[in-house]
């Protein structure tokens, strides 16, 4: 008996000391759960939920939120009082979420009664265990709309419609930016103008109240409500009649990241981590330079103080010696007489490459099938050699002569070549994300830029040619940059120097006002390959939120280091923090806990109001 209970004692002892020697983050993975995370719920009945919860999962991690997918009939077994104490959203996302328990009803207003907030997206609850449409669905009562009517509509139950706002201010809220606008208010993209979605002609509940943010209009000029939020006991809803994760699946981010931000981050206001560096908003001014009439302008934007210290750009590069034609001569000539411009401008930012070696020549192959991925990589990796053979540098940063990127071949290529960030016109106006295409993420380790277009248009040549006065430039600039210090996010602008011609002042504003936020230390104007190496090391951070007594836990852990990642905690539940280990910065809803030193580990207490 003394033999086992000393052999008991041994084992004990060794766990003691192996658990010991764990980071905090595998510790804590170890213990009891009592880590707050957003819940992700799947229904077990629907079998092609895979790609959608991936792109579900993809946003939130790019976002510093702790979740967890659980199923649906997993959660109903939990206890609502106890699961609103550490998990205070529950999203229910389209395509996933579509069959749900006959019990979720009074869970979920169990949940809500205790604090909860909840996300409907689209569809969830729509259909019963047998796959057929419902009268009313488990949240129609909660939501205060009823969005599936089929059995009285049939097909025209589901139409598509455009996406609009009330006022600015509705749109702010929403996080959308003012150049995904239409004058109209309605949600647009660059090159196609006003956006068509998937939509359900939905209802609202007879004496029931909600707090419309943004509404959709069909083809027959109906409205309906498409982004709602109200008060239920003391939690929060939110409705969306948006297929949230099938547009993020097919290159259009921008609406699940904004409604998402929207919710948990302004109105549950959950503890997060803010993925800038150093917790300021971040612009990338992306130049374009693709044929010898830059030899002109790039010395020209150096003269006259369009390039500046403190300002680094992403300057791309078609290097060859033609542009729509070999033997045409008007090409860049990186390598030859370009060359000493290169030279000229390699310390104010980053050079990069603009595609395959002729610009036009390139794009226009590819388009017309000509070039395939083995002609798309030797030219690549053509213009590549020849500005590394200039800057010394190895190039990183791509962007798609005249955008021509077809996916995901172009990015698989540039992973092989070491290329590790892209300008792109898909997911126009977000943050620099894994981006998706035909339900797949392209690449977790080439991260996408999207471009942030002013209505249907994206560079000053582009605007020029629709007519848009030098003042209308520098209000679309002015907010642009407003928009990312204001919600401290990335965000791509682009152009090429010789469109400066056009626009001088306008742009010579934009660099003055840039140059005055990054000097009051509200912004940084930074490249792409700056903010990706951020961005890898912000996704290899390890994090968990321990709420418990009142007292909040942030433990962090990250192998490279924990340099510039930035905690954000609500101010209505906590008490500012005494700490030396990170700098502070707060606004009206959070503090900011910028962590200070090339630690590993840290740990931050934070006391409950």
């Amino acid at each position: 008996m003394k033999r086992i209970l000393t052999m008991v004692l041994i084992v004990v002892s060794l766990g003691i000391i192996l658990y010991s020697t764990l980071p905090i983050y595998q510790r804590w993975k170890l213990s009891k759960d009592l880590s707050m995370k957003v819940l992700l719920v799947y229904s077990p009945y629907k079998t092609d939920n895979n790609s959608i919860l991936k792109a579900y999962s993809s946003v939130l991690e790019e976002e510093g939120v702790s979740y967890e997918k659980i199923n649906a009939y997993s959660l109903i077994m939990l206890k609502a009082e106890e699961t609103a104490k550490t998990k205070p959203v529950i999203i229910f996302p389209d395509g996933a979420a579509q069959i749900l328990p006959h019990g979720m009803t009074s869970w979920i207003n169990g949940y809500l009664s205790s604090g909860g907030s909840i996300a409907i997206i689209y569809d969830a609850g729509t259909k019963s265990r047998k796959g057929n449409f419902v009268d009313n669905t488990v949240f129609s009562d909660i939501a205060g709309i009823n969005y599936i009517q089929y059995n009285q509509l049939k097909k025209d139950a589901f139409t598509t419609g455009f996406l609009k706002f009330d006022s600015y201010q509705k749109a702010d809220f929403l996080e959308i930016p003012r150049g995904k606008l239409e004058n109209d208010l309605t949600l647009s993209s660059y090159g196609y103008g006003a956006l068509e979605y998937p939509i359900s002609r939905n209802e609202i509940k007879q004496d029931q109240k909600i707090n419309e943010i943004a509404y959709v209009v069909s083809k027959d000029g109906k409205r309906y409500p498409a982004v709602a939020i109200r008060p239920f006991a003391k939690g929060n809803v939110l409705y969306v009649n948006l297929p949230l994760g099938h547009l993020k699946s097919n290159t259009d981010d921008l609406p699940m990241r904004a409604i998402l931000r929207t919710f948990l981050f302004k109105v549950v206001r959950i503890p997060h981590l803010l993925n800038v560096p150093y917790g300021k908003g971040g612009l990338v001014v992306n130049w374009h330079i693709d044929s010898n009439d830059d030899w002109e302008w790039l010395p020209y934007m150096i003269d006259n103080g369009y390039f500046r210290k403190g300002i680094d750009y992403s300057m791309h590069v078609t290097a060859g010696d033609f542009r729509d034609k070999p033997g045409d001569g008007i090409g860049f000539q990186a390598c030859g007489k370009g060359r000493p411009f290169i030279l000229m401008i390699k310390d104010f930012g980053f050079v990069g490459s603009h595609g395959g070696w002729g610009h036009n020549w390139f794009a226009d192959n590819i388009e017309k099938g000509i070039f395939k991925k083995d002609e798309i990589t030797k030219y690549i990796k053509k213009n590549n050699d020849c500005l590394e053979s200039v800057t010394k540098q190895k190039v990183i940063e791509y962007s798609a002569p005249n955008g021509v990127h077809p996916q995901p071949v172009t990015t698989e290529i540039l992973d092989k070549l070491g290329v590790i960030s892209y300008y792109s016109t898909g997911d126009t106006g977000s943050h620099p994300n894994r981006s998706f295409i035909a339900n797949k993420m392209v690449s977790d380790k080439v991260f996408a830029f999207p471009v942030m277009p002013f209505g249907k248009y994206a560079s000053l040549y582009e605007m020029k040619k629709a007519g848009k006065s030098e003042n209308e430039i520098k209000k679309w600039f002015k907010e642009t940059v407003d928009y990312i210090v204001a919600n401290r996010n990335i965000r791509l602008v682009y152009s090429h120097p010789y469109n400066i011609e056009d626009y001088k002042k306008g742009t010579k504003y934009f660099i003055d006002y840039i140059e005055k936020l990054y000097k009051e230390n509200k912004l940084q104007v930074k490249s792409m390959s700056y903010f990706t190496y951020f961005i890898k090391r912000f996704l290899n951070t390890k994090f968990i939120f321990e709420q418990k007594d009142g007292r909040l836990a942030a433990h962090l852990y990250n192998k490279e280091n924990l340099e510039g990642i930035t905690l954000a905690v609500p101010k209505n539940l906590y008490k500012k923090p005494v700490t030396e280990k990170a700098l502070i910065q707060e606004d009206k809803d959070y503090y900011y806990l910028v962590v200070k030193d090339k630690k590993n580990e840290e740990t931050f207490y934070f006391d409950g109001i």
